[in-house]
């Protein structure tokens, strides 16, 4: 399901299916639209009435999508179109397949293109930056991790890390050395019930907003408080959960601020308006 909520004017929220398995991506693409990128592809959805819009529906195993200001899509998964192995293809707005790059491995979760020009990638217990031409630069082990989730850059070259069943955030500097470690269960109250960081958006005061995925199926609403915003320090600045409405969230899209008709990304971590290096 697809949860749009406005904490200002509730008659603006709306609640859709997807229609697809494993969604795990979002991007805020233009046109006043949101992408979700799931199992077998994408599909795009107005933001202003939960319409489905576009759909392409075409492969097995995508785990990230990213749209490019020329209208091109990068589709991330394992053994992606009879490839073996961690795979980026590029379609053409058509959907076509004009590009394959091939990285060693047997998993990936989310991909972030940064200002380097590089893709961060979450390989379970590792952040790779990987070439977009195919193959890896470094790798960043961390002690925790388990199905990292996603990671961002940051416009000072360290990197924010959601570590997945792992439970907490960190930062990373330059050469994958922990700053800080935040989030996790000797953190919080107990009724926050740390149980997987999944998607998250750094804001531009330096907070970050993430998803406390609480498991798969109903009746998780109630597990413990599914969206945490921590401030610069890592203290919870604002919550949100209502048992009633969901069971658990694995995605957030933070769209305060943000100008729906552009296409956005996080080259610099934040959620900016994009042209790709």
């Amino acid at each position: 399901m697809l949860l749009h909520v406005d904490e200002r004017a509730s008659a603006r929220d709306w609640c859709v299916p997807i229609g697809q398995p494993q969604a795990r991506d979002i991007q805020l693409v233009g046109g006043n639209r949101v992408l979700i990128g799931h199992h077998h592809g994408y599909t795009e959805f107005d933001l202003a009435t939960g319409a489905m819009v576009r759909a392409f529906t075409g492969l097995e195993g995508v785990t990230a999508v990213r749209r490019q200001p020329d209208g091109t899509t990068l589709v991330a998964g394992v053994n992606l179109a009879g490839k073996v192995g961690v795979a980026v293809l590029t379609l053409d707005p058509a959907d076509r397949i004009v590009r394959r790059a091939e990285y060693p491995g047997d998993y990936v979760r989310l991909i972030r293109q940064t200002a380097a020009g590089v893709f961060l990638m979450c390989c379970n217990d590792r952040i790779r930056e990987g070439w977009p031409e195919g193959g890896y630069r470094h790798e960043f082990p961390v002690e925790g991790f388990y199905h990292a989730w996603k990671a961002v850059a940051l416009a000072d070259g360290h990197l924010v890390v959601s570590a997945g069943y792992g439970a907490f955030l960190v930062e990373l500097d330059a050469v994958g050395g922990v700053v800080r470690r935040f989030g996790g269960k000797s953190d919080v109250p107990p009724e926050v019930n740390p149980f997987f960081y999944a998607m998250f958006q750094v804001l531009p005061n330096g907070h970050v907003v993430v998803a406390n995925w609480q498991g798969h199926g109903p009746g998780h609403g109630a597990s413990g408080i599914q969206l945490l915003e921590f401030d610069s320090v890592g203290r919870i600045a604002w919550s949100w959960s209502e048992a009633a409405r969901i069971s658990s969230l694995q995605g957030v899209l933070v769209l305060d601020g943000l100008d729906a008709n552009q296409l956005h990304d996080e080259l610099n971590g934040t959620m900016q308006p994009v042209v790709y290096p």
